[in-house]
């Protein structure tokens, strides 16, 4: 039976990371995560913080390649996972290239501490350098370290002016990425960006089936059967008349998860970006739809704030090949609200069907909270 990532002790944790990256570490604590196991470390107290005093060789240049020269971070985020058929060694090895290719351009993006015996794609050759392969009692996993970074999450900090953060970082990742390679495989997912309408429909027919069999709790209110008629009709539009014109816009690599979640702030700036896990090709008005959708939540007039992203992608797009043509503009808002409803549908059915101390549960319904009001605001108007 394959060992469950979350038992690996902090010393073996801390050992692995010794092992495969040659970085001492002190573990912290575990961090919320939800294909992944995510633990964040800290440098071991002595550590040195520039060359000539480490007891592996090559920790010094694996720190001082996770940040800026001479000033490593004192903290690290450990990532593992085991092989899955939507996120093979192969494609993950592509996850963390294109992450450093985001990093690269100057966006604020983790450092990725080098692996000393990294994966390498057999078919062709390629590696990040960042990605390990580790024997998890007779199971190989995906393990990486990168560097901490600070900040919080914009979810929780939420503010007037974040769409239009939101909808600058889009642009500023869609430029990043223009040239990005594709990955090695096509990937579909329940994210995945042309598939939205889809996978709301899907959900909007399961969440209707728990209801019929008396699964959903009495608390989650009578409104749920209008909410979801209300976001079906939205997406079966989205499947008649968007999914067929996104064929002949433009494609790239994207990062497709710019929610709210996965964006970082400090003193009223991003401060980091998050979880490239769900990046593929896709439609280049993709990335500002999905930042959009999350930049309506916790505003007292959505769509003024998806108004105010989408002006401000134009605007830091302007002059760039991240710069959308009016045909892409014109579907921006659909896709914006579509992407919100599969949030929304997501976390209920997760809601419903989690034991109520599982972190879905809570995650859910605090989805919940914030999606439903906004999708009957806009939709409902």
């Amino acid at each position: 039976m394959t060992r469950p990532l979350h038992s690996l002790a902090p010393e073996e944790i801390v050992g692995l990371c010794a092992a495969q990256f040659g970085v001492d570490v002190v573990f912290e604590e575990s961090l919320p995560g939800l294909a992944a196991i995510n633990v964040l470390l800290r440098a071991e107290l002595g550590q040195p913080d520039r060359p000539g005093g480490s007891d592996h060789p090559e920790q010094t240049d694996a720190v001082e390649q996770a940040g800026d020269p001479g000033q490593p971070p004192a903290r690290f985020v450990l990532k593992a996972e085991y092989p899955s058929p939507t996120m093979t060694p192969a494609h993950f090895d592509w996850v963390c290239r294109t992450q450093e290719q985001a990093r690269a351009a100057g966006l604020p993006i983790a450092a990725q501490v080098p692996a000393r015996t990294p994966f390498t794609d057999p078919s062709t050759g390629e590696s990040s350098g960042a990605l390990a392969l580790v024997d998890v009692d007779g199971t190989p996993a995906m393990v990486r370290l990168h560097a901490f970074l600070p900040g919080q999450e914009a979810a929780a900090a939420r503010s007037e002016w974040y769409p239009g953060l939101a909808g600058a970082l889009a642009a500023r990742m869609t430029n990043a990425l223009a040239d990005a390679p594709a990955e090695p495989a096509p990937v579909v997912h329940p994210w995945s960006f042309v598939a939205t309408g889809a996978n709301v429909l899907s959900l909007c027919d399961r969440i209707n089936a728990l209801e019929a069999a008396g699964q959903v709790p009495q608390e989650f209110g009578t409104p749920l059967s209008a909410d979801l008629a209300l976001v079906r009709a939205h997406a079966q539009e989205f499947e008649q008349s968007v999914r067929p014109a996104l064929t002949g816009l433009p494609h790239q690599v994207v990062h497709q998860d710019l929610n709210d979640s996965n964006i970082l702030l400090s003193g009223g700036r991003v401060s980091g970006v998050i979880d490239f896990n769900d990046s593929a090709t896709a439609p280049r008005l993709a990335e500002l739809a999905i930042a959009a959708a999350s930049a309506m939540i916790g505003q007292s007039d959505p769509a003024a704030a998806l108004t105010a992203a989408h002006r401000a992608y134009q605007a830091e797009a302007a002059g760039t090949s991240a710069a959308l043509d009016p045909a892409e503009s014109a579907l921006v808002e659909h896709a914006a609200l579509t992407r919100l409803a599969l949030i929304a549908c997501t976390w209920t059915a997760r809601a419903i069907t989690a034991p109520p101390e599982h972190p879905h549960a809570r995650t859910g319904r605090a989805r919940m909270r914030s999606t439903w009001p906004v999708l009957r605001a806009v939709l409902g108007s």
